[in-house]
C-alpha cells in the first residue's frame, strides 16, 4: 500500500495500516509479553508511511540533516522542535524551539511543553503530520515495511524512481528558494548486457546490488542514492557545487574500479560512466533539465571510451 501525499488521506492511511497491523501480525502476539515503543508515524508529508523511534533522550525535529527526525516541508525551521522525557517514568513531552512558524499539538499551537499521549496528531510545515505512539516491534517492522515498498526499489535497495522525482523536486525548490546549489550524478555501468549474457542474470543483480553498496559507503549520509531503470542510478546532493559534484563522481568512479566483484568463485570486471549536473549549471532552469543534462554528460562519457566522468575532472 502506498503512503497518502495529501492531508486528506490522512485517515484512511492509519485506519488501513492499523487494521493490516492487527489482523495480520499482531493476533500472535500474547499482549502481555508486547514491548511497547514510543514513535512517531508520518501520516502525510514527504515521509509518509515513515517510523521515526523514539529511544534517544532527546529527539529533534526540523530541516536539518544530521538530526533524528528530518523534515522536507515549507515553513520547516532548522530546529524546529523537539522531544524530551517527562516528569514522570515513560512519559514524553512536545516542546516548540522557537520556531518561525509554530509546531501544532492536536490542532492547536503550543505556547509552552506539552504531554504527548497515544494517538496525539503533530503537524510541522505546510504539510507534515505525525501521529504519535506505542507500538511493539512487529507493528514497527510492519509499518518500516510499508515505507520500503513505497520508496525503496526491492532488488538494490536504492530508492526508486518515484521516491527520486519527489525529491528532486524538493530539492530544486529549496536551492532555489535558499539561493544554494544541489547537484546529480548519472551513473551508468559500463557494458552491463555483456555480464548478463557471459554470467547470467544472478550475476547481474549482484553487480547492481554491489554498485549501490559502494556508492553508499562513498556519499554522505544526506546525499540521495537512486535506481532509476535497468543499471542506471542517480545520486542527489543538496549544497554541492560543480567541483565538489566532479570529485564525488570521481570518488564513486575509482571505488567501483577497485571493488572486487565476484560472483560463484567468477572475478567480474566492473566499470561505471558518470554525468554530473548542478543547479547553477548555464541553460538548466528546472529539475527536468538538471536530470537531462546529467544525462547528456553520462552519455559523453560512454562515447568517450566509458569508465569516466564527464565533464572531465580537473
Amino acid at each position: 500500500m502506498v503512503p497518502p501525499d495529501h492531508d486528506d488521506d490522512e485517515e484512511e492511511y492509519v485506519e488501513q495500516t492499523k487494521a493490516i497491523s492487527i489482523a495480520d501480525l499482531l493476533k500472535q502476539v500474547i499482549p502481555e509479553e508486547r514491548k511497547l515503543t514510543a514513535t512517531l508515524t508520518c501520516i502525510a508529508g514527504k515521509a509518509s508511511g515513515r517510523v521515526y523511534k523514539l529511544d534517544e533522550p532527546e529527539i529533534l525535529m526540523g530541516r536539518l540533516t544530521d538530526i533524528a527526525v528530518t523534515i522536507e516541508d515549507d515553513g520547516v525551521s532548522r530546529k524546529h522542535a523537539r522531544i524530551v522525557p517527562g516528569a514522570t517514568p515513560g512519559a514524553l513531552m512536545l516542546e516548540d524551539l522557537g520556531s518561525t512558524n509554530g509546531t501544532i499539538h492536536n490542532g492547536n499551537r503550543i505556547v509552552e511543553p506539552v504531554l504527548l499521549r497515544d494517538g496525539d496528531r503533530i503537524r510541522i510545515g505546510a504539510k507534515t503530520v505525525f501521529k504519535f505512539g506505542y507500538q511493539d516491534e512487529l507493528e514497527e517492522r510492519m509499518q518500516s515495511q510499508l515505507y520500503d515498498s513505497a520508496t525503496r526499489d526491492p532488488l538494490t535497495q536504492a530508492f526508486n524512481r518515484r521516491y527520486f522525482n519527489e525529491r528532486l523536486a524538493s530539492e530544486w525548490a529549496y536551492a532555489k528558494r535558499h539561493r544554494t546549489p544541489c547537484a546529480l550524478v548519472a551513473i551508468d555501468a559500463d557494458h552491463f548486457k555483456r555480464v548478463n549474457d557471459t554470467y547470467g542474470h544472478a550475476a547481474g543483480d549482484y553487480v547492481l546490488k554491489s554498485l549501490v553498496v559502494v556508492a553508499q559507503k562513498v556519499v554522505r549520509k544526506e546525499d540521495l542514492v537512486a535506481r532509476i531503470g535497468g543499471e542506471e542510478f542517480m545520486v542527489l546532493a543538496r549544497g554541492t557545487v560543480r567541483t565538489q559534484a566532479l570529485i564525488l563522481a570521481e570518488r564513486i568512479r575509482v571505488a567501483v574500479e577497485a571493488f572486487e566483484f565476484e560472483f560463484e568463485g567468477q572475478k567480474l570486471a566492473v566499470t561505471i560512466s558518470l554525468g554530473v549536473s548542478t543547479s547553477d549549471d548555464l541553460g538548466v532552469e528546472s529539475p527536468e533539465e538538471l536530470s537531462g543534462r546529467a544525462d547528456e554528460f553520462l552519455y559523453r562519457a560512454k562515447e568517450n571510451g566509458r569508465n569516466r566522468v564527464e565533464p572531465p575532472v580537473h
